[in-house]
């Protein structure tokens, strides 16, 4: 008798090859080359935030679109936003504040690079496109729609980052 655990193997991606085929393989199925950007923008921030003086938290990112095509489920047992945020801005309070800043400045926590436009891009996308994305890393939760972001706090705590996608209502 197998364990759900083994089947939801085949969702987890340790290297960013193994991701990028995967949502390669999600854009040759679908056709939803937007959806796939904001997939790949969320996923990608895996492997791009969380290496601490070359050591990585937990390596790999858990990408299941496998839901009627709609949802996409993303998530790491990384560092988090505030953890990658606080090496390029001092004195965030929480995990809140890490969010707000994460979801609408262009900021990157992998300072010197001259990056940090991709969670600001994957909120505008969301609502331009009337999609909805919970994103929650820490204590702190967003939820994000065609009528803004709402920021709120959670009891429980997510060790790196979790985002789940409705796609409805898109192309």
């Amino acid at each position: 008798m197998g364990n759900g655990f083994e089947k939801e193997k085949e969702h987890f991606s340790t290297t960013r090859d193994v991701f990028t085929a995967r949502l390669e393989s999600f854009i040759i199925d679908t056709d939803k080359y937007l959806e796939a950007a904001i997939i790949g923008e969320i996923g990608n921030n895996t492997f791009d935030h969380n290496f601490i003086f070359g050591n990585i938290c937990q390596k790999g990112v858990y990408c299941n679109y496998n839901f009627q095509e709609r949802y996409v489920v993303l998530a790491d047992y990384g560092r988090g936003i505030k953890g990658s945020l606080a090496q390029v801005v001092v004195n965030i309070k929480n995990d809140l504040e890490a969010l707000e800043i994460a979801f609408t400045k262009k900021i990157s926590g992998r300072s010197p690079e001259q990056r940090g436009n991709g969670l600001k891009f994957v909120s505008e996308i969301i609502r331009d496109n009337n999609w909805d994305l919970y994103f929650q890393s820490g204590k702190g939760c967003c939820f994000i729609n065609k009528n803004g972001i709402n920021y709120s706090k959670s009891d429980t705590v997510v060790s790196g980052c979790l985002a789940v996608i409705n796609f409805h209502g898109g192309n």
